[in-house]
């Protein structure tokens, strides 16, 4: 029977346009399964938005991207909590460059899937990935590929605004991130209100600039060293995850590797077996057709027969006729015989008669 998780690839990595009919065939089955909770469940799940479902085609098109979401979300959130302006500077050149890319990747999939994304829905997408690399419950959503509609990022500092400089630098946005609202797969979603985020948002950022502003000059060289720490700890981080990344990568080129050399093995195997089919197809095609070329002849053979038959038969009649008349023939020939044996016969005694007639007659004489 099938599971949960396969209704839910089928659903969300397919086509938008038959979502309603898969889902409503997938509970079908299951209650036909007799599996009232799982049919429920997956009655239960919502069909995506163009936006949503172009991020969903993204992130399974793309392994890396959920690694990569995670990865810069943690770095500029750091660079947000060091009050390091330039590194949130450049992480935040990175992420515009990184989500208009995604953005654009997401569209081209969508229009080869037959969902073409409006300019509207673009920027919703835009806004997805953004609010992703703000919050890490967004880009666990978001990387589960389920996303049933799209999210903003709601509040003040680097990762969500459009001033990622100035905010960066000013060290406001470390409270501010907020999801709104972050449908997934099932109902399940990430909900905040906006209103509460910007008050967090403003409230946190005014204490802090409030109690850090006097003792900024004393505790610099403080700052700096904790930066430089979190820095070098953030660099042995990602560089522990380039080490399982690379190792996930050489696992799956050795398993994919070791499947290919399988794959060949049987496509060798079903070539072997195709070429003996082949062959004895020929060969049985070749004995077919002498069968029919002496089927043809036999059939040729036969007819010839009949037809001779036919005129043996026609010819009987007359035969027979000029049999009868032989045998009358011959029996009137018999008779002539024996009747031409009978005068012989006569004519031998009065031959032997005038003989001995003669010869008495012989005697006679003087």
């Amino acid at each position: 029977m099938v599971s949960l998780d396969d209704v839910v690839d089928d659903l969300y990595g397919g086509p938008l346009d038959g979502f309603v009919a898969r889902r409503d065939a997938a509970v079908r089955a299951a209650r036909a399964a007799q599996d009232r909770d799982l049919a429920r469940r997956i009655g239960a799940l919502r069909k995506p938005t163009l936006a949503a479902g172009a991020v969903n085609l993204l992130v399974r098109d793309d392994p890396t991207l959920a690694g990569t979401l995670r990865d810069l979300g943690e770095s500029l959130r750091d660079a947000e909590r060091s009050l390091d302006g330039p590194a949130l500077r450049d992480l935040g050149r990175q992420r515009r460059a990184l989500v208009a890319g995604w953005a654009a990747q997401a569209r081209r999939l969508a229009a080869a899937a037959g969902q073409p994304v409006s300019a509207a829905a673009a920027q919703e997408v835009e806004r997805t990935l953004t609010a992703a690399l703000a919050d890490p419950r967004v880009a666990a959503a978001v990387a589960a590929g389920t996303l049933t509609h799209g999210t903003e990022h709601v509040g003040f500092g680097g990762v969500g605004s459009g001033g990622d400089d100035d905010a960066g630098a000013d060290g406001g946005g470390a409270d501010g991130g907020a999801a709104d609202d972050v449908g997934v797969a099932g109902d399940v979603g990430l909900a905040r209100d906006a209103r509460t985020a910007r008050a967090a948002s403003t409230d946190g950022g005014a204490r802090r600039r409030g109690s850090t502003a006097p003792g900024r000059d004393a505790d610099a060289p403080d700052r700096a060293r904790a930066a430089r720490d979190r820095e070098h700890e953030r660099r042995e981080r990602e560089a522990t995850r380039a080490r399982e990344r690379r190792e996930r990568a050489v696992a799956a080129v050795t398993a994919a590797e070791r499947d290919l050399e399988h794959v060949t093995e049987r496509y060798d195997a079903a070539a072997t077996a195709e070429r003996d089919a082949t062959t004895a197809l020929e060969d049985a095609e070749r004995e077919s057709a002498q069968a029919y070329a002496a089927e043809e002849e036999l059939v040729r053979a036969l007819a010839d027969v009949r037809r001779r038959l036919a005129e043996a038969r026609a010819r009987l009649p007359r035969v027979d006729e000029q049999l009868v008349a032989a045998r009358t023939r011959a029996r009137e020939r018999e008779k002539a015989l024996r009747a031409s044996g009978r005068e012989l016969d006569r004519a031998s005694s009065a031959a032997e008669r005038a003989r001995d007639q003669e010869r008495r007659a012989a005697a006679d004489l003087p």
